[in-house]
Formats: structure tokens, C-alpha cells, sequence
């Protein structure tokens, strides 16, 4: 079972709260509102990062390889950038990413690696759907919790390098597309 170091948790609670604030629209939003979306943001994204890189370090640490989650300071720039500009509409959503280390990694291993984070917060996005059906606070995180997670997969799964769905791409484009495809159509027709 693999774990994280002191440093990979800094690092990925910096990405977290860059991220949460990009989302929060807090440049476009009156500060009561911007509380109150922050409050339904922070956990769903916070379970959806956590679950996405515990993925990718289990899965790498299934073929034997070490890894660790670093933070990508240009990635969230423009996390931050493009949320703040856009009232938390545009994420661009590349914080960082596991970094495995190993002498050689096949297409496959690659491949596998870097889909079950995607996969992992498609899981994420369908465990908090029920909460949709509440109305409130608990109904809103419902609704961003899988709206967040069907996005930070789907744009995990841009087959754009260093995105994990270039690796799942060479290794296995039908794969790839039975996917990234519905991700895109349940993402038009929900949101």
C-alpha cells in the first residue's frame, strides 16, 4: 500500500487550495457567496485529487515502482489565472502529477498507470451524484463534486503530453475513446 510523504501532502494541499480558489470564481463573487462555495468546493476536490494520485501511486506501486506526487508551480499559475479571470469557469486543471521512478516502464504499465486516476475520479464524480438529489448545501456539493470529477478526468484524459491520456492514447486509443467520449457527452448533457 503505498504512502505519502510529508512533502507529497504539502504539496498536493498547495494544489488543492489553488485549485479550490480557481473554482470559487472569488474574483467575480460577492465574499458571502464565495464562502459558501468554497465550503461545498474544498471537499469534493479534495477527495477527487487525493483518490486521483493514491490511484496512480497504487497502481504504479502494483508493477513495483516508487512514486511521488510533485507540484507543478507553472500548472498553478495557470490554474489560478484562468479561474480568477474567468469567475471559476475555466480550470485548467494540471496542478501537478506522480512522478514514477523506475529504469523502464512499458507502454502498457504507462498506459494502466495513468488511467486509473482518470477512472478513480470518474468513481468519485458517481459517489457523490446522490447527494444531487438534496436541496441545500449538501445537494450544491453533490452537484460540483460530480461536476469536478467528471471534469478533472476528462481533462486528465486530453491525449495532450504530459496529460495522462496521451500514455492511455499510445497504448490504447479504442480504450482511450470508449472513455474520453461519453466523459465529454454526460459532461454536455448534466452541465
Amino acid at each position: 500500500m503505498p504512502r505519502f510523504m510529508k512533502s507529497e501532502i504539502e504539496q498536493i494541499l498547495l494544489s488543492v487550495a489553488v485549485l479550490a480558489i480557481a473554482i470559487s470564481g472569488i474574483g467575480f463573487r460577492p465574499l458571502s457567496e464565495v464562502a459558501e462555495r468554497l465550503a461545498v468546493v474544498v471537499f469534493p476536490l479534495l477527495v477527487g485529487f487525493l483518490a486521483h494520485e493514491f490511484a496512480h501511486k497504487s497502481m504504479a506501486a502494483r508493477f513495483g515502482f516508487f512514486s511521488v506526487y510533485r507540484a507543478w508551480n507553472l500548472g498553478l499559475l495557470l490554474a489560478l489565472v484562468a479561474g480568477l479571470l474567468s469567475g471559476g469557469r475555466i480550470i485548467f486543471a494540471a496542478p501537478g502529477a506522480v512522478v514514477i521512478l523506475a529504469p523502464f516502464i512499458t507502454v502498457e504499465q504507462g498506459g494502466l498507470i495513468s488511467l486509473a486516476g482518470p477512472l478513480t475520479n470518474i468513481g468519485v464524480a458517481c459517489a457523490f451524484f446522490p447527494l444531487t438529489y438534496l436541496g441545500g448545501m449538501l445537494g450544491l456539493m453533490g452537484i460540483l463534486g460530480s461536476y469536478i470529477n467528471l471534469w478533472l478526468a476528462f481533462f486528465n484524459l486530453l491525449p495532450i503530453p504530459p496529460l495522462d491520456g496521451s500514455k492511455v492514447m499510445v497504448w490504447n486509443p479504442f480504450l482511450w475513446a470508449a472513455v474520453e467520449i461519453p466523459l465529454l457527452l454526460v459532461i454536455g448533457v448534466l452541465y
